[in-house]
């Protein structure tokens, strides 16, 4: 994969406020910062990113993707730590179970 690869996007919190998610690509591993007000503070590290924040990015990828702008190494290697991150959730309850 090529080198300092850095991509951005937008989001919106629960309260409608916006903040800004920006992921970085250091030749290693995959880092996550965050802006929460583009008029004052600086970018803050995720130290442990969402399953929603790997979703954001590798949705920002696969548009990129196909305008031939980013090579699907990228999309390989994030598509495999979401799998991991849905491997290693505990299943969700089924509905309707009673706990007698």
């Amino acid at each position: 994969m090529t080198k300092n690869q850095q991509h951005e996007w937008r989001e919106r919190a629960p309260d409608g406020t916006k903040y800004y998610v920006r992921s970085h690509w250091d030749s290693r591993q995959w880092r996550f910062t965050v802006l929460k007000s583009e008029y004052e503070g600086d970018w803050e590290p995720i130290e442990k990113p969402t399953l929603e924040n790997w979703e954001s990015l590798r949705d920002l990828l696969w548009r990129k993707y196909q305008r031939k702008k980013l090579p699907f190494k990228y999309l390989e290697n994030v598509d495999k730590i979401i799998a991991d991150l849905r491997a290693a959730e505990p299943p969700e309850a089924e509905q309707g179970e009673s706990c007698d």
